[in-house]
């Protein structure tokens, strides 16, 4: 497995484990992963974030990021926290994950 796979595939595990507790803890759960609805875009751009969980009147907006990510997605990240900030009782999660070592 390549190493760019090794990362995405460690990136897809996350999601769906923090898309699955969520979902477990009441959470109505949208992610960017296999078996669960697609969130619809952010922003001017149409950024998709990896994670969009309701619960009543809370929101959350979460994406992952392997270390070598990170730096190169800080757009996004900042139209994510833009848009949770412009919802009552609306959070921003950013979570860097490592890949599994082989």
């Amino acid at each position: 497995m390549s190493r760019q796979n090794k990362t995405q595939s460690a990136h897809d595990r996350r999601v769906r484990s923090l898309a699955n507790e969520l979902k477990n803890k009441g959470w109505k759960v949208q992610a960017d992963v296999s078996n669960f609805d697609q969130p619809d875009p952010i922003g001017n751009d149409g950024r998709v974030p990896d994670i969009l969980a309701t619960r009543g009147s809370r929101t959350k907006i979460i994406e992952v990021e392997t270390p070598g990510t990170v730096d190169s997605h800080q757009e996004q990240h900042s139209t994510f926290r833009r848009s949770a900030a412009q919802r009552e009782n609306g959070e921003f999660e950013l979570v860097v994950t490592k890949p599994r070592k082989s």
